[in-house]
């Protein structure tokens, strides 16, 4: 196949979300940096592509995490790749990510998480039952620059504005961008409670998380950066 048929086959294969065509495309490509490089932009235009069709109702929720589940796929063999052949590996940014303290629900995290990698972030998932000054902590060790607080109950959403608390009180408020998500929670309540940034679903969140990264200013939840689904 020529190089063009070689990206059009991929791009075909994350949108069917079709994992066995995406590894094998991902295998074939070997240490060809421009053709890498070239490969995983379509796969990274492919899944940003996917995320607006969800966010405009063109597709189902399955579709979207079928689709990131095969760009996953693809990038498993092309990443180490592309590091072994260049010493480095192409990031968005990274995530800390986790559902807050008194708090268990995992589907609507798990689904961002998926989301975020596909789009090139790199992801440190903490899981559930997650206390501020533990996501606090992993965020500074791990070199992160946006925390990602999931809350599916109102219980639990007091969490996601103790945690930012934290982050003024201990003075690092400023080395951190904070989005907010799940079910219960909206746009006002994260503009509320100093939030940087929210997002109604998983595509809308990946959108946010690079509308952060490429911002000039810094993080202080000052202005809310938000996407209403349906964009």
């Amino acid at each position: 196949m020529s190089e063009q048929q070689v990206f059009d086959a991929l791009r075909t294969a994350i949108l069917e979300g079709d994992d066995a065509l995406s590894t094998r495309i991902a295998g074939q490509l070997g240490g060809d940096v421009p053709v890498l490089m070239q490969a995983v932009d379509v796969a990274i235009g492919t899944i940003k592509e996917v995320g607006d069709r969800f966010g405009r109702g063109d597709c189902f929720l399955p579709e979207m995490v079928l689709a990131a589940e095969s760009m996953l796929a693809f990038m498993k063999i092309a990443s180490p790749q592309l590091e072994k052949a260049t010493g480095k590996v192409r990031k968005a940014g990274k995530v800390v990510l986790g559902t807050v303290k008194g708090d268990v629900h995992t589907i609507g995290r798990d689904i961002v998480a998926t989301m975020l990698s596909a789009s090139g972030f790199e992801v440190v998932d903490l899981g559930v039952d997650v206390a501020p000054m533990d996501m606090i902590k992993a965020a500074e060790s791990s070199g992160a620059q946006i925390i990602g607080l999931s809350a599916l109950m109102t219980t639990s959403m007091p969490y996601q504005q103790e945690t930012i608390a934290l982050l003024n009180e201990l003075q690092m408020r400023d080395r951190f961008w904070v989005i907010v998500g799940g079910g219960p929670v909206t746009s006002d309540y994260a503009r509320r409670i100093g939030a940087d940034g929210w997002a109604a679903d998983a595509a809308a969140a990946v959108r946010v998380c690079t509308q952060m990264l490429s911002s000039q200013g810094q993080p202080s939840g000052a202005s809310l950066i938000y996407e209403e689904r349906g964009r």
